[in-house]
């Protein structure tokens, strides 16, 4: 009987360790939407958040590059010259403001704002129980890797438009699970069974 009860408690144990991040990533949308900024700054690690937003948001918006811009100076036109330099320059900017605990709440409801009422979109949380808004959150999870025991990358579509993937980063640090990285892409929308690869195991 002992062995059953411990079998069972190390099934659980794992099973609630395998949550944990999930519950977490689903926190912070639910704190982004509430205004949250208190927990927002307890579960980002903001300066790396930045970084990875700044170059994902610079190769969405204006392109991947490979080089930079002065290394190939004479095969630039003007206006590509123009692009890069003050292009990504405003996309640093606007990741400064709003890559904070604060600043994402505002963008969220900017986001919302538009979607909802200038392009006239259902709130896809709008009068939806919890249970079945969750199931619709995790609907809309591409991919979830443990690639340690203390590292779950995760790549999630966005609820108002399908093809853009929030590829983000938690790892377990200080006793939390803290966003690490996040990056935005653009991607075409499949039908896809979310799947859960790499769980972590005792070694």
């Amino acid at each position: 009987m002992r062995r059953i009860l411990l079998v069972i408690g190390l099934l659980l144990g794992a099973a609630c360790y395998i949550a944990w991040p999930f519950h977490t990533a689903w926190s912070i949308k639910e704190a982004v939407k509430s205004g949250d900024s208190t927990y927002l700054a307890q579960h980002f690690e903001w300066a790396p958040v930045k970084e990875t937003l700044k170059a994902s948001m610079a190769d969405l918006v204006l392109g991947p590059t490979d080089t930079a811009l002065e290394d190939k100076p004479q095969r630039q036109g003007l206006w590509a010259n123009f692009k890069a330099y003050y292009g990504r320059n405003m996309v640093n900017g606007m990741v400064e403001r709003y890559a904070t605990p604060t600043g994402l709440s505002t963008l969220f409801g900017y986001g919302r704002t538009i979607s909802v009422n200038v392009l006239g979109r259902e709130d896809p949380d709008k009068g939806v129980p919890l249970p079945q808004r969750i199931a619709d959150a995790w609907s809309r999870v591409e991919r979830a890797t443990f690639v340690t025991p203390t590292r779950l990358e995760i790549d999630m579509r966005d609820e108002f438009e399908p093809d853009r993937i929030y590829s983000g980063v938690l790892e377990l640090m200080d006793w939390r699970w803290k966003v690490t990285e996040l990056r935005v892409r653009q991607h075409q929308s499949q039908s896809r069974t979310p799947r859960l690869t790499n769980l972590p195991t005792n070694r």
